[in-house]
């Protein structure tokens, strides 16, 4: 709280959900989730999930000045690896100058904070918003991971790709094993 009061004396607009609410922002947006640069099909079930630890995410949240800069052959590259949430507006908005009517937020596990990347008629690019949490993103990291493992098959989820790798890796080393073994047996009498 005083750091809040500290940085509103500074000129910064710090306290981000007193200026631009995004929790109640996003209420009127639709609402697309992508994993691995795929919008996937969400029931409305899902994304009240995924609004409500949204909600609890964003308890005692405030801006701060974004180092963050995309472009857009960055942020289709960026797309490509993770979970994102994506929110289009009917409407152009504007925060601190920066307009937009379209944001992308990534969701990673274990974060106390994000950047939103501005879109304009699907464009992104620009200086992104950075938003500090006082709570972790695991809880709606999550959610989504829950939601993506329902809709994608194993095979093609970042935890399946680990595992059929642990597997390649397993085999590999078995069969070193045995070609070991019997280069040894073969050699050794």
């Amino acid at each position: 709280m005083l750091t809040k009061i500290f940085f509103s004396f500074l000129g910064l607009p710090m306290i981000f959900n007193s200026m631009f609410n995004f929790v109640d922002l996003i209420s009127y947006a639709q609402m697309n989730l992508i994993y691995n640069s795929e919008i996937l099909e969400i029931t409305e079930e899902d994304k009240s999930k995924i609004q409500a630890e949204i909600v609890k995410y964003l308890e005692n949240s405030y801006d701060s000045p974004a180092l963050a800069v995309t472009f857009p052959e960055f942020y289709k590259e960026m797309l490509k690896d993770g979970y994102f949430l994506n929110f289009k507006f009917g409407k152009t908005i504007e925060f601190n100058g920066m307009p937009f009517n379209e944001i992308t937020i990534k969701v990673d596990r274990d974060m106390f904070g994000f950047n939103i990347f501005r879109g304009n008629d699907g464009v992104f690019q620009g200086r992104c918003i950075y938003i500090n949490t006082e709570n972790s993103s695991t809880p709606l990291f999550e959610v989504i991971e829950d939601i993506v493992k329902a809709k994608v098959p194993v095979e093609e989820t970042e935890e399946g790709k680990e595992e059929a790798s642990k597997e390649i890796e397993e085999n590999v080393d078995e069969e070193r094993e045995n070609t070991n073994l019997n280069f040894d047996t073969k050699y050794d009498a």
